[in-house]
């Protein structure tokens, strides 16, 4: 019932701002997580606050399945002093590290190698914790992504790769970019654990990140869930 009531809650935001995005209140971008909603919901109900989440710039579904202020994320839309960065950065720039979402930026695959770094100060501190690295299929194709899932195998640490693969990458579909239109062939490359399920199924994403988690959090280094969406 949770997970639905999330489902539900990210859906029905999502669509209130594409509806009042006209208005020309809101002064950024936004990209909305309308249809993508099972693969944030399904991996952050396994969360705690001490768990850290990093996410893109289609972030708003991440934001609030792992449990971000409502009101200060719609406040940021606004660029009003109540938002979760004072109103400065927008709804590619939300943070709420009061339940463990440390950030999110537009700079494409530009917080990869922050959930790496996370991942370092847990494996340093031999902490029961998690980072997650939430991505797009177009982050694949930046150096830092392939960068990023070395250093976390040769350093086995406790951080989750979760690509949301939507098959489009700004105005291009994936056949258009890459010779193979899955992603988890980069973590076959690095020998990290991988696996590729329906991103709309937020029962399977659940159990899959379970499975991935659970075993991150016992030393045994990094996973890499491919979510079709």
């Amino acid at each position: 019932i949770e997970i639905y009531k999330k489902l539900y809650l990210i859906r029905y935001v999502e669509l209130q701002i594409s509806k009042k995005y006209s208005e020309q209140e809101m002064r950024c971008p936004v990209h909305l997580s309308v249809g993508q909603e099972a693969t944030a919901v399904g991996v952050c109900a396994l969360l705690n606050k001490e768990d850290l989440v990093l996410s893109a710039h289609r972030s708003h579904a991440h934001y609030l399945a792992k449990g971000g202020d409502l009101v200060k994320m719609l406040g940021e839309l606004y660029g009003k002093e109540i938002g979760c960065a004072r109103g400065k950065g927008g709804s590619m720039h939300l943070i709420d590290q009061n339940v463990g979402f440390m950030g999110s930026v537009p700079i494409v695959a530009g917080t990869i190698s922050l959930a790496v770094g996370a991942g370092f100060a847990i494996s340093q501190k031999k902490q029961k914790k998690i980072a997650i690295a939430f991505l797009g299929d177009g982050a694949a194709e930046e150096g830092v992504f392939h960068e990023s899932l070395n250093l976390a195998k040769i350093n086995n640490l406790p951080v989750i790769f979760v690509v949301e693969n939507n098959l489009f990458s700004s105005h291009m579909e994936i056949s258009l970019r890459q010779p193979n239109p899955y992603i988890s062939r980069f973590a076959e490359a690095n020998n990290i654990s991988h696996k590729i399920i329906d991103g709309n199924n937020v029962v399977e994403v659940f159990e899959t990140a379970k499975e991935f988690i659970n075993r991150s959090k016992k030393g045994n280094g990094p996973g890499l869930i491919e979510a079709i969406t």
